[in-house]
Protein backbone atom coordinates (compact mmCIF):
# COMPACT_ATOMS: atom_id res chain seq x y z
CA UNK A 1 0.00 0.00 0.00
CA UNK A 2 0.85 3.57 -0.76
CA UNK A 3 3.20 4.25 2.79
CA UNK A 4 3.39 7.85 1.95
CA UNK A 5 5.11 9.96 5.07
CA UNK A 6 3.47 12.55 6.83
CA UNK A 7 5.45 15.09 9.20
CA UNK A 8 4.98 15.94 13.00
CA UNK A 9 4.30 20.03 13.36
CA UNK A 10 5.61 22.56 15.86
CA UNK A 11 3.46 25.34 16.89
CA UNK A 12 5.52 28.40 16.89
CA UNK A 13 2.83 30.26 17.36
CA UNK A 14 -1.14 30.46 18.15
CA UNK A 15 -2.02 28.14 21.02
CA UNK A 16 -5.88 28.31 22.46
CA UNK A 17 -5.83 32.05 20.41
CA UNK A 18 -6.50 30.14 17.14
CA UNK A 19 -9.59 29.11 18.26
CA UNK A 20 -10.41 32.60 18.82
CA UNK A 21 -9.38 33.81 15.29
CA UNK A 22 -5.50 35.07 16.09
CA UNK A 23 -2.84 34.46 14.43
CA UNK A 24 -1.09 30.97 14.50
CA UNK A 25 2.61 30.11 12.92
CA UNK A 26 4.11 26.50 12.44
CA UNK A 27 6.21 24.50 10.87
CA UNK A 28 6.65 20.43 9.73
CA UNK A 29 9.32 18.97 11.91
CA UNK A 30 10.75 15.72 9.98
CA UNK A 31 12.60 14.23 12.98
CA UNK A 32 9.14 12.61 14.11
CA UNK A 33 6.31 11.02 11.48
CA UNK A 34 3.92 8.61 10.78
CA UNK A 35 2.49 6.27 7.80
CA UNK A 36 -0.53 4.07 7.19
CA UNK A 37 0.57 0.26 6.88
CA UNK A 38 -0.95 -3.05 6.77
CA UNK A 39 -0.39 -6.27 8.45
CA UNK A 40 -1.40 -9.79 8.67
CA UNK A 41 0.55 -9.99 12.08
CA UNK A 42 0.05 -7.18 14.43
CA UNK A 43 1.91 -6.23 17.83
CA UNK A 44 0.23 -5.06 20.64
CA UNK A 45 0.84 -1.93 19.61
CA UNK A 46 0.03 -2.29 15.89
CA UNK A 47 -3.61 -3.37 17.55
CA UNK A 48 -3.87 -0.91 19.75
CA UNK A 49 -2.80 1.80 16.19
CA UNK A 50 -5.99 -0.09 14.31
CA UNK A 51 -8.48 0.00 17.44
CA UNK A 52 -7.99 3.74 17.57
CA UNK A 53 -8.15 3.83 13.72
CA UNK A 54 -11.46 2.04 13.83
CA UNK A 55 -12.75 4.44 16.20
CA UNK A 56 -12.27 7.43 14.53
CA UNK A 57 -13.99 5.52 11.30
CA UNK A 58 -16.75 4.89 13.81
CA UNK A 59 -17.04 8.70 14.46
CA UNK A 60 -16.36 9.83 10.47
CA UNK A 61 -19.23 7.79 9.46
CA UNK A 62 -21.81 10.16 11.82
CA UNK A 63 -20.55 12.74 9.53
CA UNK A 64 -22.52 13.23 7.20
CA UNK A 65 -20.39 15.85 5.43
CA UNK A 66 -17.85 13.29 5.87
CA UNK A 67 -19.53 10.75 3.38
CA UNK A 68 -19.09 12.67 0.36
CA UNK A 69 -15.42 13.09 0.80
CA UNK A 70 -14.08 9.82 2.84
CA UNK A 71 -14.48 6.23 1.23
CA UNK A 72 -15.68 4.69 4.30
CA UNK A 73 -16.06 1.48 3.01
CA UNK A 74 -12.44 1.21 1.69
CA UNK A 75 -11.13 2.13 5.27
CA UNK A 76 -13.40 -0.34 6.76
CA UNK A 77 -12.25 -3.19 4.75
CA UNK A 78 -8.35 -1.83 5.04
CA UNK A 79 -9.02 -1.75 9.27
CA UNK A 80 -10.26 -5.37 9.35
CA UNK A 81 -7.33 -6.22 7.28
CA UNK A 82 -4.74 -4.86 9.54
CA UNK A 83 -4.51 -1.17 9.22
CA UNK A 84 -2.07 0.74 11.60
CA UNK A 85 -0.33 4.01 11.95
CA UNK A 86 3.57 3.23 12.19
CA UNK A 87 4.40 6.56 13.88
CA UNK A 88 8.02 7.69 16.07
CA UNK A 89 5.39 10.73 17.01
CA UNK A 90 5.06 10.70 20.66
CA UNK A 91 2.01 10.83 21.93
CA UNK A 92 0.46 13.57 24.01
CA UNK A 93 3.64 15.32 23.15
CA UNK A 94 2.43 18.23 21.25
CA UNK A 95 3.73 17.55 18.44
CA UNK A 96 0.43 16.58 16.03
CA UNK A 97 0.71 12.89 16.57
CA UNK A 98 -3.11 13.00 15.54
CA UNK A 99 -2.73 15.85 13.20
CA UNK A 100 -0.05 13.46 10.94
CA UNK A 101 -3.03 10.28 11.26
CA UNK A 102 -5.99 12.81 9.69
CA UNK A 103 -3.64 13.95 6.95
CA UNK A 104 -2.73 10.38 6.23
CA UNK A 105 -6.42 8.85 6.49
CA UNK A 106 -7.68 12.45 4.62
CA UNK A 107 -4.62 11.47 1.66
CA UNK A 108 -5.29 8.28 1.18
CA UNK A 109 -9.39 7.73 1.44
CA UNK A 110 -10.33 10.71 -0.54
CA UNK A 111 -13.23 10.09 -2.50
CA UNK A 112 -12.54 13.52 -4.38
CA UNK A 113 -9.20 15.24 -5.92
CA UNK A 114 -8.23 17.14 -2.83
CA UNK A 115 -6.40 19.47 -4.95
CA UNK A 116 -10.03 20.69 -5.76
CA UNK A 117 -10.19 22.22 -2.21
CA UNK A 118 -9.40 25.47 -1.35
CA UNK A 119 -7.24 25.36 1.67
CA UNK A 120 -10.27 26.47 3.75
CA UNK A 121 -11.96 23.80 2.74
CA UNK A 122 -9.38 21.14 3.35
CA UNK A 123 -9.05 23.25 7.14
CA UNK A 124 -12.77 22.56 7.79
CA UNK A 125 -12.35 18.90 6.76
CA UNK A 126 -9.47 18.63 8.72
CA UNK A 127 -10.93 20.25 12.11
CA UNK A 128 -14.11 18.26 11.58
CA UNK A 129 -11.96 14.81 11.68
CA UNK A 130 -9.41 16.04 13.80
CA UNK A 131 -12.18 17.41 16.48
CA UNK A 132 -12.55 13.36 17.27
CA UNK A 133 -9.01 13.79 19.44
CA UNK A 134 -9.02 16.79 20.77
CA UNK A 135 -13.09 17.94 21.29
CA UNK A 136 -12.94 21.46 19.69
CA UNK A 137 -9.85 21.16 16.67
CA UNK A 138 -8.69 24.12 14.51
CA UNK A 139 -7.83 21.81 12.20
CA UNK A 140 -4.53 23.49 11.96
CA UNK A 141 -2.33 20.82 12.81
CA UNK A 142 -3.39 18.33 10.15
CA UNK A 143 -2.89 21.38 7.73
CA UNK A 144 0.61 21.40 8.41
CA UNK A 145 1.29 17.52 8.05
CA UNK A 146 -0.73 17.68 4.88
CA UNK A 147 0.95 20.40 2.74
CA UNK A 148 4.51 19.65 4.63
CA UNK A 149 5.36 23.33 4.56
CA UNK A 150 5.28 26.35 7.16
CA UNK A 151 1.95 27.17 7.49
CA UNK A 152 0.55 30.86 8.42
CA UNK A 153 -2.69 31.07 9.77
CA UNK A 154 -4.25 34.89 9.57
CA UNK A 155 -7.48 36.64 9.02
CA UNK A 156 -9.13 33.23 9.17
CA UNK A 157 -7.13 32.11 6.05
CA UNK A 158 -4.54 29.52 5.84
CA UNK A 159 -1.84 29.63 3.72
CA UNK A 160 2.13 27.98 3.22
CA UNK A 161 4.85 30.18 3.54
CA UNK A 162 8.71 29.94 2.86
CA UNK A 163 11.05 28.30 5.16
CA UNK A 164 11.04 30.68 8.13
CA UNK A 165 15.13 32.34 9.17
CA UNK A 166 15.46 32.20 12.35
CA UNK A 167 18.19 34.93 13.29
CA UNK A 168 20.59 35.67 16.34
CA UNK A 169 19.13 32.83 18.27
CA UNK A 170 18.16 29.10 18.25
CA UNK A 171 14.83 27.17 18.91
CA UNK A 172 14.74 24.18 20.89
CA UNK A 173 11.93 21.85 22.10
CA UNK A 174 12.26 20.45 25.21
CA UNK A 175 10.69 16.68 26.37
CA UNK A 176 8.62 17.34 29.90
CA UNK A 177 8.67 13.84 29.93
CA UNK A 178 4.99 14.04 31.27
CA UNK A 179 2.71 13.26 28.52
CA UNK A 180 -0.40 15.73 28.45
CA UNK A 181 -4.09 15.29 27.34
CA UNK A 182 -4.90 17.70 24.96
CA UNK A 183 -8.58 17.49 25.61
CA UNK A 184 -7.83 17.89 29.08
CA UNK A 185 -5.99 20.73 28.77
CA UNK A 186 -8.98 22.81 26.36
CA UNK A 187 -11.18 21.91 28.69
CA UNK A 188 -9.17 23.87 31.02
CA UNK A 189 -8.58 27.07 29.34
CA UNK A 190 -12.52 26.79 28.10
CA UNK A 191 -12.61 27.27 31.99
CA UNK A 192 -10.49 29.70 32.45
CA UNK A 193 -12.00 31.88 29.67
CA UNK A 194 -15.15 32.25 31.66
CA UNK A 195 -13.48 34.49 34.40
CA UNK A 196 -13.98 38.11 33.18
CA UNK A 197 -10.26 39.04 33.88
CA UNK A 198 -8.71 36.34 32.46
CA UNK A 199 -10.96 36.93 29.17
CA UNK A 200 -10.03 40.23 29.06
CA UNK A 201 -6.13 39.66 29.39
CA UNK A 202 -6.41 36.78 26.26
CA UNK A 203 -8.80 38.59 24.08
CA UNK A 204 -6.60 41.77 24.07
CA UNK A 205 -3.16 41.19 25.40
CA UNK A 206 -1.86 38.03 24.48
CA UNK A 207 -3.71 37.82 21.04
CA UNK A 208 -2.12 41.17 20.51
CA UNK A 209 1.43 39.92 21.46
CA UNK A 210 0.93 36.65 19.72
CA UNK A 211 0.23 38.74 16.53
CA UNK A 212 3.41 40.58 16.73
CA UNK A 213 5.90 37.90 17.66
CA UNK A 214 4.63 36.00 14.40
CA UNK A 215 5.11 39.70 12.37
CA UNK A 216 8.14 40.69 13.98
CA UNK A 217 9.51 36.84 13.15
CA UNK A 218 8.81 37.13 9.27
CA UNK A 219 9.22 41.04 9.05
CA UNK A 220 10.82 42.72 11.42
CA UNK A 221 13.43 40.42 13.20
CA UNK A 222 14.62 43.19 15.05
CA UNK A 223 11.91 43.66 17.25
CA UNK A 224 11.51 39.66 17.51
CA UNK A 225 13.30 39.33 21.14
CA UNK A 226 11.29 41.65 23.20
CA UNK A 227 8.49 40.33 21.87
CA UNK A 228 8.48 36.82 22.72
CA UNK A 229 10.02 37.65 26.02
CA UNK A 230 6.77 39.96 26.97
CA UNK A 231 4.57 36.33 25.64
CA UNK A 232 6.93 34.40 27.79
CA UNK A 233 6.54 35.96 30.66
CA UNK A 234 2.87 36.66 30.08
CA UNK A 235 2.35 32.89 29.33
CA UNK A 236 4.39 31.94 32.62
CA UNK A 237 1.84 34.77 34.94
CA UNK A 238 -1.40 33.09 33.30
CA UNK A 239 -0.97 29.80 32.13
CA UNK A 240 0.20 28.53 35.20
CA UNK A 241 -2.18 25.38 35.10
CA UNK A 242 -0.38 24.43 31.40
CA UNK A 243 3.21 24.69 32.49
CA UNK A 244 4.32 21.66 34.61
CA UNK A 245 6.45 21.81 37.73
CA UNK A 246 9.47 20.40 36.13
CA UNK A 247 9.21 23.19 33.58
CA UNK A 248 8.24 26.19 36.01
CA UNK A 249 11.66 26.75 37.43
CA UNK A 250 13.68 27.01 34.10
CA UNK A 251 10.66 29.10 32.54
CA UNK A 252 11.49 31.60 34.98
CA UNK A 253 15.10 31.49 34.76
CA UNK A 254 15.04 31.94 31.28
CA UNK A 255 13.14 35.18 31.40
CA UNK A 256 14.94 36.49 34.86
CA UNK A 257 18.68 35.73 32.95
CA UNK A 258 17.28 37.37 29.93
CA UNK A 259 18.75 34.70 27.89
CA UNK A 260 16.13 32.13 26.86
CA UNK A 261 12.51 32.23 26.85
CA UNK A 262 10.09 29.35 26.80
CA UNK A 263 6.26 29.03 25.46
CA UNK A 264 4.08 26.47 25.05
CA UNK A 265 4.50 24.32 21.92
CA UNK A 266 0.53 23.18 21.42
CA UNK A 267 -1.62 23.20 24.74
CA UNK A 268 0.86 22.40 27.19
CA UNK A 269 0.67 20.54 30.30
CA UNK A 270 2.76 18.18 29.57
CA UNK A 271 5.05 16.96 26.44
CA UNK A 272 7.43 19.32 24.56
CA UNK A 273 7.52 22.87 25.28
CA UNK A 274 9.43 25.62 22.98
CA UNK A 275 12.89 27.26 23.99
CA UNK A 276 13.98 30.19 22.23
CA UNK A 277 17.56 30.42 22.87
CA UNK A 278 19.47 34.07 22.61
CA UNK A 279 22.65 33.15 24.61
CA UNK A 280 23.46 29.60 24.04
CA UNK A 281 21.79 28.57 27.61
CA UNK A 282 20.07 25.51 26.49
CA UNK A 283 22.70 22.96 26.85
CA UNK A 284 24.10 23.83 30.43
CA UNK A 285 20.02 25.21 31.77
CA UNK A 286 18.65 21.87 29.90
CA UNK A 287 21.57 19.75 30.73
CA UNK A 288 18.88 17.36 32.45
CA UNK A 289 16.23 17.04 29.50
CA UNK A 290 15.73 15.62 26.33
CA UNK A 291 15.85 18.50 23.76
CA UNK A 292 15.80 19.08 20.27
CA UNK A 293 17.17 21.95 18.14
CA UNK A 294 14.61 22.96 14.85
Amino acid sequence: MDSTSFNSKILLFGEYGIMHDSDALSIPYKRFNGFLAKSNNLTEDQKKSNRNIESLYEYMIQEEYLGDIINSNNLKEEIDSGLYFESNIPIGSGLGSSGALVSSIISRYSKVDLKSFSNAELKKIMSLIESKFHGNSSGFDPAVSYFNKPMLYSNQKIRPIEIIAFKDFKVYIIDSRIESSTKKMIKTFEDKMIDSEFRLFFNNKFITNTNQCIDHLINNPELFRNSIKELSNDTYNNFHEMIPNNIKNKWKEGIRNDSYYMKLCGSGGGGFFLAYDFDNQINSSFSEFNFFQI
